[in-house]
């Protein structure tokens, strides 16, 4: 009884084992299968290691599939050793297998790819240079599970194109492979060596370059610069966005910011060997034109300036103009003007002073400020001038037409009836030829300004024309008497006509 039970046991045992085995060895040649096809591996965890001594074909597809779970995960050194130890292997081992040989040297061409794509990205980190022949040079690339590989190829990928001016490509293959591995994948960019620094210089880069493309558009479509205040990084191979943002910057600011600006855009086709294309180009020429008109007017402003301090005689009227880039040129400007046209433009000069001096209290030279004082004085001065003229005159009139006292007549006045008047009174108050040479100059000075009198002025203009025509009639009177005197009347007739004296004017009756 005992021997039968033992001998069921022995049997169940081996029946155990042999099942086992069996199982193990089916789920070895299923990965092994799933390995040649995709180099996809479900769990090498799963899989019993092979005994070396007895089953050297199973131990080598063990090692290659353990090679490529470690090159996958960036395990190099584990993948290299295990590599070497598949070398050691009998060369007859691998050739009798099938699919090994070519899945062990497109294994061995994937490690050679992640140090030739290491040495590029080492150098690149210190040089900031890699072309695409280089890297799509390294074929396994296309093909590698390799993270860190990947990582490296497609940002050193996204840069050249990003170079090349090709942002659209750059910014895709950026955003949906290496962020894709570095912040949805086991990946970090802490990872590699230096990719961290890159990969948020890029990042921000593309984020704030959809802002500058609305700013630039608005720029372009309206010709009036928004601005942007966002520091974009620099690429130094593809400066065209940072001159973009300068340009912005320059043309929204001209005065403060556009000499700078102008400058680093120069600095940065330098340096980089990119020069502006196309509107960017366009945009730039505008701005050396703007800036050089603007040191043009400065230069117009200061030679008129020079010119009219010794005197106050405006030289270059219309020769400068009203843009500057600080304050004291353009009050200049209004002091000139003011001084040309005193009348006209003084008071309104000296208001807008006024304003431009409240706005913002820089301190002007001193010969500004002495000039702005005259200019000020000289407008009072001719303020008054017609209010003496003004007062002198209705004591005239009040007093029947004669002057109390005697007054100097002013040099100038800036209201014509003021002249006038002082010219009318001078003449009645006056001697015949005074009366005559002040009418002379009131006749001569209606006809160039072609208006009339207000009734009281006329009244009076015309008894200066009667005190004028009495004073040459009683002139001739006397000569006709002297030439004729017997028939004195007859000459002073013929003298009259010979002078040309018509009738004697009408007497105003106001």
């Amino acid at each position: 009884m005992r021997t039968t039970y033992s001998l069921f046991c022995l049997v169940s045992s081996i029946f155990f084992i042999s099942t086992t085995t069996f199982a193990q060895t089916a789920n070895f040649d299923e990965t092994w299968k799933e390995f040649l096809e995709n180099d996809k591996i479900s769990n090498m965890s799963e899989l019993i290691k092979p005994d070396k001594r007895y089953d050297q074909p199973d131990y080598a597809k063990y090692l290659l599939m353990n090679t490529n779970s470690s090159f996958c995960q960036s395990d190099m050194q584990d993948a290299e050793s295990l590599m070497t130890e598949i070398q050691g292997i009998d060369a007859r081992v691998h050739q009798s297998i099938p699919g090994f040989v070519v899945k062990m040297d497109d294994l061995e061409t994937k490690i050679e790819a992640y140090h030739t794509i290491d040495a590029i990205w080492k150098r690149f980190l210190v040089t900031k240079e890699v072309t695409l022949e280089e890297l799509e040079a390294v074929k396994a690339t296309k093909t590698i599970c390799e993270k860190r590989t990947l990582a490296k190829y497609s940002y050193m990928t996204a840069y050249t194109h990003f170079c090349q001016g090709n942002v659209p490509k750059s910014m895709d293959i950026f955003e949906n492979r290496t962020l894709r591995l570095t912040e949805k994948t086991t990946l970090r960019v802490a990872d590699v060596e230096g990719l961290a620094a890159e990969v948020a210089r890029m990042k921000s880069l593309f984020q704030n370059m959809s802002e500058l493309d609305v700013a630039w558009k608005t720029y372009m479509d309206t010709d009036v610069s928004p601005g942007f205040d966002i520091e974009l990084p620099l690429l130094r191979c593809n400066p065209i966005p940072n001159m973009k943002v300068l340009l912005l910057n320059g043309v929204g600011d001209l005065c403060n910011r556009g000499p700078a600006t102008l400058g680093e855009i120069k600095k940065l086709q330098a340096e980089s060997g990119v020069a502006p294309a196309g509107e960017l180009a366009v945009k730039v020429k505008e701005l050396e034109a703007a800036i050089a008109q603007n040191e043009t007017n400065l230069a117009a402003l200061n030679e008129a300036w020079a010119a009219f301090i010794p005197n106050n005689k405006v030289k270059h009227m219309g020769r400068y103009g009203y843009e500057y880039c600080s304050k004291e040129p353009l009050i200049r400007a209004y002091i000139m003007d003011g001084f040309a046209y005193v009348c006209e433009m003084a008071e309104e000069m000296l208001q807008k002073i006024d304003a431009l001096q409240q706005s913002d209290r820089t301190p002007l030279a001193e010969i500004t400020m002495i000039k702005i004082n005259e200019l000020a004085a000289l407008n009072e001065q001719y303020q008054a001038n017609g209010m003496k003229i003004e007062q002198l005159w209705n004591r005239f009139v009040a007093q029947g037409d004669k002057l109390s006292t005697n007054y100097e007549s002013a040099e100038f006045y800036c209201d014509n009836i003021h002249q006038v008047k002082d010219w009318t009174m001078k003449g009645l108050a006056g001697t015949c030829e005074e009366g005559h040479q002040y009418l002379a100059q009131i006749e001569a000075f209606q006809n160039t300004f072609e208006f009339t009198f207000a009734e009281e002025l006329e009244c009076r203009v015309q008894r200066l024309r009667i005190k004028v025509w009495d004073c040459r009639h009683e002139a001739l009177l006397k000569l006709a008497r002297i030439e004729a005197p017997d028939a004195y009347k007859k000459r002073l007739q013929e003298l009259m006509a010979e002078y040309g004296m018509a009738e004697r004017p009408a007497v105003c009756l106001q």
